[in-house]
C-alpha cells in the first residue's frame, strides 16, 4: 500500500462523509502530495495539525512543526542557509550523535545521507511542511542577511522609477510600495523581529536619515538604518497593509493587519504619528504564534506558594481577581495563562479586549470598538445576558465598568481584569477612589497580583560571580555567613551580545482574607492603608522586590535588573495616606 493509500485511509475513516471530495482531489494531486494537503487545509477539512499528523503517519514517522517548539537557534544554525533552502530541512536537536531533522521529505535515504555527512552525526527525520521549514529558515537563517539585500533593491529601484525628482509624498512612492523588493524588506524586518522576539517595531524618520528600532527583552534596540525616501516607502506599505489613508500625513491614525509569511501568520497593531521630520511608525505584535505555547501559569516564573494561591483564586465560582503594573509587564499573558487554566468544555469562558492579542480555541472573544460606541461596558452588559461562567476584562478604565464588574463578581460569575497600580494592594483602594463603593469591591475582591518583567539571563553565557559588599548593601541588610554568589551574562552570538534571553516575571500576591475585606468595607481613613499591608503580611504577602531578589539569587536575573524595576523593600508611602 502506498503512502498515499494510507493517508486517504485514514483520512476517510475520520470523515467518510467527505469521501467523493478527498477521493477526487487525491485522483487529481496523486503526484503532488503537499498541495493536497494545502487545499484539504484550506478546504477546513481537518486542523493543520491533524492533516500533516495524518500524512507523517502514512509515511512512518514523527511531525514536528518547527514553529511550535522551543528550538536554539544554533541548533537551526548546524545547517548552512543555502543546504537547508536546498534540501527543505532543518536541524531541530542534537542528542549524543544524532540529529533531529525536520524534512518536507523524510523518506529520502539520498537526501538524509548527505545531511549525515554534513553535520557528522547519525539523522533521525520527522516530517514538517514545507511552507514551516521555508518560514524558520527565512526566520533564523536568512531574515537579517536579507534585511541588507533587500534594502539595496528597494534602492537601486527608486531612481529608475523616480527620475532625479525629489521624494516629498506618498504618491511619489505609491508605485513602489507594491514592488516584490519593498514587500521582501518589510517581511525581514518582520522576520527579523520574531527572531529576536521583539514585542513592537519603530520605524522612526530624522533630520537626514531614519531608523528601525526593535523593543526587545523591554529596551529598545537599533536594528537598521534607512534613506529618508525607504523611510517613506515602508510607511506607506504599513498604511496600504492597514487600510489608513495613505494621502493624511498630518494626523494620527491607528489600524491593524494580519500577514502570512509561509506557515507564520500573525497580526499587528500600527499607529502611524506625524513628528517633527515626517511620520513615524509603530507596529505592536500581536498574539505571535512562537509565544502562544507560554500561555501557561507554570510557565510564567510564579513561585510554588504563589501559584498555588492564584489557582486557588481562579478555582473561586465567582469574585475578582487584578492583575496590576505597568504597560508591558505582562498583564495579558497572566490572564490569558489564567483563562488557560479555566479553559474546559463544561465551562463559558468569554473575553472583551481592546485589541485581541491572541486567538484562544475554545473561547468566545470580542474586539472593543469605541468609534462605533462597542465600549468595554456595553460590550459587559450584553456578555452577561449570554450565560457567562467566566469574563475576562481587558481592563477597567472606567467607573461603569467597575460596577459592572463588581455586581457580575456578586451574581456568581468569575471576572478576569487589570488596573494600572504599582503594587497589588493599591488595586483594592483605587476602585474605591475611582466609585466602587467599598461595600462591593469587600467581597468580591478574591485576590490580587501586581507583576513586572526582568531580563533572564542567557543560559549559553551565564556565568557566577561574588559580588562586593556595595552592590549587596542596598537591597541586603546585616547579612552574615557565607558569601552569596550571584550570576550574570557575558555576552554572547546567541544573545546578541546582550547577555539577556528573554524574560521573567516577578510577582506580589494577595489572598483577600476575611479580615482584609472588613477592613476595606470601613471608611477611608488615613491608617487605613498600613493596616491593610499589616494584615497582608500576616498571610504571607511578600513584595515584588522580595520576588525579584529570589530570582537573582537562583540565576534567573541580575540584581541590576530588580533594581530598576521594584522599588526598595519598604513600606510604600502612598498607603500611608
Amino acid at each position: 500500500m502506498s503512502n498515499m493509500e494510507k493517508f486517504l485511509g485514514s483520512m476517510l475513516k475520520l470523515l467518510p462523509e467527505q469521501e467523493h471530495l478527498i477521493s477526487s482531489r487525491a485522483e487529481a494531486l496523486k503526484n503532488q502530495p503537499m498541495q493536497l494537503l494545502k487545499e484539504l487545509l484550506e478546504r477546513s477539512i481537518l486542523t493543520k495539525a491533524r492533516i500533516y499528523q495524518l500524512w507523517a503517519d502514512s509515511l512512518g514517522v514523527a511531525y514536528v512543526n518547527p514553529m511550535s517548539v522551543a528550538i536554539p537557534t544554533d541548533e537551526y544554525e548546524q545547517l548552512p542557509v543555502e543546504i537547508a533552502r536546498r534540501t527543505e530541512a532543518v536541524a531541530l536537536h542534537t542528542l549524543g550523535n544524532t540529529v533531529t531533522v525536520a524534512m518536507a521529505d523524510p523518506l529520502n535515504a539520498r537526501q538524509i545521507e548527505s545531511l549525515g555527512k554534513i553535520l557528522g552525526k547519525e539523522i533521525s527525520p520527522v516530517f514538517a511542511h514545507p511552507d514551516e521549514i521555508r518560514t524558520v529558515i527565512d526566520m533564523y537563517l536568512g531574515a537579517e542577511g536579507n534585511i541588507a539585500t533587500n534594502l539595496q533593491s528597494v534602492c537601486d529601484k527608486l531612481p529608475s522609477m523616480l527620475g532625479a525628482r525629489e521624494i516629498t509624498s506618498a504618491a511619489d512612492v505609491t508605485d513602489l510600495v507594491n514592488s516584490r523588493a519593498v514587500i521582501e524588506l518589510l517581511n525581514s524586518i518582520i522576520l527579523t523581529a520574531f527572531r529576536r522576539h521583539a514585542s513592537d517595531i519603530h520605524f522612526e524618520v530624522r533630520a537626514d536619515d531614519s531608523r528601525v528600532r526593535m523593543r526587545i527583552d523591554g529596551d529598545m534596540q537599533t536594528i537598521l538604518e534607512l534613506p529618508r525616501a525607504v523611510h517613506l516607502t515602508l510607511i506607506v506599505r504599513l498604511k496600504v497593509l492597514s487600510h489608513l489613508d495613505v494621502s493624511q500625513t498630518r494626523l494620527p491614525q491607528d489600524g491593524a493587519f494580519e500577514l502570512d509569511l509561509g506557515a507564520l501568520h500573525t497580526a499587528f497593531r500600527v499607529s502611524a504619528l506625524p513628528s517633527l521630520y515626517g511620520e513615524k511608525a509603530v507596529l505592536r505584535v500581536l498574539g505571535s504564534p512562537l509565544e502562544q505555547s507560554k500561555l501557561r501559569l507554570e510557565s510564567l516564573g510564579f513561585g510554588q506558594h504563589t501559584l498555588e494561591a492564584l489557582k486557588r483564586v481562579i478555582a473561586c465560582p465567582n469574585g475578582i481577581l487584578l492583575v496590576c503594573g505597568p504597560t508591558g509587564s505582562g498583564k495579558t499573558t497572566t490572564l490569558y495563562g489564567c483563562l488557560s487554566e479555566l479553559n474546559r468544555p463544561d465551562l463559558n469562558l468569554v473575553t472583551i479586549e481592546d485589541p485581541v492579542e491572541y486567538r484562544l480555541p475554545g473561547i468566545t472573544q470580542h474586539q472593543v470598538n469605541s468609534q462605533v460606541g462597542l465600549t468595554f461596558a456595553k460590550v459587559l452588559r450584553s456578555i452577561l445576558r449570554q450565560d457567562p461562567d467566566v469574563i475576562l476584562i481587558g481592563e477597567i478604565r472606567d467607573l461603569e465598568t467597575a460596577l459592572i464588574a463588581t455586581e457580575a463578581a456578586l451574581t456568581g460569575h468569575l471576572v478576569l481584569t487589570n488596573l494600572h497600580t504599582n503594587n497589588a494592594l493599591q488595586a483594592v483602594t483605587r476602585l474605591v477612589e475611582i466609585g466602587v463603593d467599598p461595600y462591593l469591591v469587600a467581597p468580591t475582591t478574591m485576590g490580587v497580583l501586581s507583576q513586572r518583567l526582568v531580563r533572564r539571563i542567557c543560559s549559553s553565557c551565564k556565568e557566577s560571580y561574588e559580588p562586593t559588599q556595595q552592590e549587596l548593601d542596598p537591597f541586603f541588610k546585616d547579612l552574615a555567613g557565607p558569601p552569596i554568589k550571584l550570576y550574570r551574562g557575558r555576552g554572547c552570538p546567541k544573545c546578541f551580545n546582550t547577555g539577556f534571553i528573554g524574560r521573567v516575571g516577578i510577582y506580589e500576591f494577595v489572598e483577600v482574607s476575611e479580615k482584609m475585606r472588613e477592613l476595606i468595607s470601613e471608611k477611608q481613613s488615613g491608617s487605613q492603608g498600613r493596616r491593610l499591608i499589616e494584615e497582608a503580611r500576616k498571610v504571607g504577602h511578600r513584595t515584588l522586590r522580595y520576588d525579584g531578589l529570589k530570582k537573582a539569587l537562583i540565576g534567573w536575573t541580575t540584581l541590576e535588573e530588580v533594581a530598576r524595576s521594584t522599588l526598595p523593600e519598604m513600606d510604600n508611602p502612598s498607603m500611608e495616606t
